[in-house]
């Protein structure tokens, strides 16, 4: 008889409560064709909600970790591709959980990024129970393919924003159906506003 847990994760900053059940031996199972395909039999949430803390003062050490981790990558990105390094790290803290979410640990997917039709990906419970995700090698390779995500038709049209305007970016992205959340650009300029990533756009 398999076993299951059920796991209730309350996350009161954001008034949202996720209900996940995980099986309590996860299994790999790799198949040899040519996408490299791997899927993950054991279901959890591809890009959990983080509980923000609402003082800077007591800004986490993980998600400090994370800034300081991937700051550079994330400017470099910027001046490439003109989008808001305050946009990009956002975007990583919250889809990531700063670096702590399987996806991001295991598959290098610090953006929430569905299966882009090459290379390989990995199965997780998002908007349906079985959701494609890109894995990549590095998470760099996760960084760029989400600054070539952001220039993509679908979004193309906020690069014509200014690099400074964190907030018509976190708005569009929200409407060009980046995530399903309907608060994801709420969210979004709340993290760059709690953690002053306003200062890496300069």
């Amino acid at each position: 008889m398999k076993t299951y847990h059920f796991i209730l994760i309350l996350i009161p900053f954001y008034g949202i409560a996720i209900a996940a059940n995980y099986k309590s031996k996860p299994k790999l199972q790799e198949v040899d064709n040519e996408k490299q395909i791997i899927r993950e039999l054991n279901k959890e949430l591809a890009t959990p909600l983080t509980k923000e803390t609402k003082s800077l003062n007591t800004i986490p050490n993980h998600v400090l970790q994370y800034i300081s981790t991937y700051k550079k990558t994330a400017v470099e990105e910027s001046k490439l591709f003109n989008i808001p390094t305050s946009i990009i790290l956002a975007q990583g803290i919250l889809e990531s959980n700063s670096g702590k979410s399987s996806l991001s640990k295991k598959y290098n997917n610090h953006f929430g990024v569905k299966y882009r039709k090459k290379g390989k990906y990995v199965i997780y419970a998002d908007d349906t129970p079985n959701d494609k995700f890109q894995v990549y090698k590095s998470a760099w390779y996760s960084y760029r393919d989400h600054s070539k995500l952001l220039i993509s038709s679908r979004y193309k049209h906020l690069t014509k924003l200014k690099r400074t305007d964190y907030k018509s970016w976190a708005k569009g992205l929200q409407k060009a159906g980046y995530a399903t959340n309907k608060n994801y650009a709420k969210i979004l300029i709340q993290i760059i506003e709690q953690y002053n990533l306003t200062k890496y756009d300069k």
